[in-house]
């Protein structure tokens, strides 16, 4: 059994016409109620930091926006860099988070958006880094084609852990629905994915990467953005996890 109870507070302070600031705060307890048919890194995690541990993460971050369009983008550039820490409590830890997307408008119909994200995460004053706050990659937001979530480690039980560094790399060419006009809400896309997740003290080495490619629809519906993408391996290892068609709600990428 586990219980992660928190609370946190975020502000968003914007200093220029771009450019956002943001600064948080919170507080977190993890309860590990037994150690009895969980996964093993949760066991391994509270022989660090005991069955209750509490952690006080800070955040501070920025953001620069240019893109023309958030929803619907045909050109312009958004980058983030988000630092949240910890270092009060049982849990001490950084995590680091940084991404650059950028669009291009090829034509009046079609463009070409390029999007990379790196994740990097250390557990400090000799501690593991915190299984709770791995990075997971594999699926939507990441590389399609694969199961959601299943990059990284897997613990003995068979459950997907993630890991403490992450790399996606991403493309996209979009072009209109045949005979929608140039409506820029309803258009097709063709994607490449490529990333990978690993595990603490395993170096980021490119021929791990896991790399894809497919179709896609992408919508944005009254409630937001939404994708439907068909994803095949272009790179892929024995014992990786397929999921061809995936479907999400949310940002561009």
């Amino acid at each position: 059994q586990l219980a992660t109870p928190g609370v946190a507070v975020r502000f968003g302070v914007p200093f220029t016409e771009y450019d956002t600031v943001f600064f948080g705060a919170g507080a977190e307890q993890t309860i590990i109620g037994t150690t009895v048919g969980v996964p093993n890194s949760y066991v391994t995690y509270a022989n660090s930091y005991g069955k209750h541990s509490n952690a006080y993460p800070f955040t501070i971050g920025w953001a620069r926006e240019e893109r023309d369009n958030p929803l619907v983008p045909t050109r312009g550039k958004y980058q983030r860099v988000n630092l949240d820490f910890s270092v009060l409590g049982d849990v001490q830890y950084s995590r680091l988070n940084a991404q650059y997307n950028q669009y291009f408008s090829l034509t009046n119909k079609f463009t070409l958006g390029v999007n990379a994200e790196v994740g990097l995460g250390y557990g400090v004053k000799g501690k593991p880094f915190p299984v709770f706050k791995n990075f997971y990659g594999g699926g939507l937001g990441s590389v399609r084609g694969f199961e959601q979530g299943s990059f990284g480690s897997v613990d003995i039980t068979g459950a997907y852990d993630g890991g403490p560094k992450r790399l996606n790399l991403n493309s996209e060419l979009y072009f209109p629905v045949p005979g929608s006009g140039n409506d820029k809400s309803l258009r097709i896309f063709a994607f490449a994915d490529a990333g990978n997740v690993w595990r603490a003290g395993q170096p980021m080495d490119p021929a791990d990467l896991r790399a894809s490619y497919g179709m896609g629809l992408s919508w944005v519906s009254p409630v937001g953005p939404f994708k439907l993408s068909y994803g095949l391996p272009l790179r892929s290892f024995a014992g990786d996890k397929i999921q061809r068609f995936q479907f999400q709600m949310g940002t561009a990428f």
